[in-house]
């Protein structure tokens, strides 16, 4: 991996004291990546977040999926300066025109929202998103501008732009599988008993770039 994830890495993005908000988005959020989402009841996110009042998420969120909306908009501002400082480097570079440099600052900031044991809890509600609540029509906050994620906004317009080629269907299909390949991988490492050393982690991850570069850039063939 080059060095734009290793200076990404070293930025400070310190944690603050949690709002009574911040605590239902992070209970949601985790309950979400383990039950799913139809499996968590909001009572049970309200439980997790130590929070007294059972109707908590209705409160403050006014639903599930405005709970969900809610996380999304939280993680995606967490990951923008880290996107920002890949951005500003790829540019000095002049390497905004490599897929592998716009895959790399698409996935590897995901990696630094990890708890303190070192899994990846957002990683996990969004491969269940992905997978089961996406194709039902539940919008992301990348589907459109935001002020809370102009870089990933802007990463995914670069994506579209440089296979301006390919039907908007493929596409999106094969961003899919992509997300899912990743995520996939960081996932199944969480879940390891005895997880890689960092050093074989990254050849890992690595590999799996490359493996998404190289998907990206398949041809279009019908089945025969």
């Amino acid at each position: 991996m080059n060095a734009s994830h290793k200076n990404a890495e070293e930025l400070d993005v310190s944690p603050q004291t949690l709002t009574v908000k911040e605590q239902l988005i992070l209970a949601g959020e985790q309950l979400f990546g383990q039950k799913g989402i139809e499996g968590t009841s909001l009572r049970e996110i309200a439980t997790k977040a130590e929070n007294g009042n059972n109707n908590a998420v209705r409160y403050h969120f006014g639903s599930k999926e405005g709970l969900i909306q809610a996380i999304f908009h939280y993680r995606v501002a967490q990951l923008e300066p880290y996107r920002a400082e890949m951005f500003k480097i790829a540019k000095a570079k002049s390497t905004l025109h490599d897929l592998r440099t716009l895959i790399e600052i698409l996935y590897l900031p995901h990696l630094q929202i990890c708890d303190d044991v070192g899994r990846h809890p957002y990683i996990a509600f969004l491969l269940h998103y992905l997978l089961y609540y996406r194709p039902k029509g539940m919008m992301h906050v990348a589907d459109q501008a935001s002020p809370n994620g102009p870089n990933l906004y802007l990463l995914l317009k670069l994506l579209r732009e440089r296979f301006f080629y390919l039907d908007p269907d493929v596409l999106e299909r094969r961003l899919l599988t992509a997300n899912v390949t990743f995520f996939s991988v960081v996932l199944f490492h969480d879940e390891l008993t005895q997880r890689l050393d960092q050093s074989t982690f990254r050849e890992v991850l690595s590999d799996t770039l490359e493996q998404i570069v190289a998907a990206f850039n398949t041809p279009v063939r019908p089945m025969e």
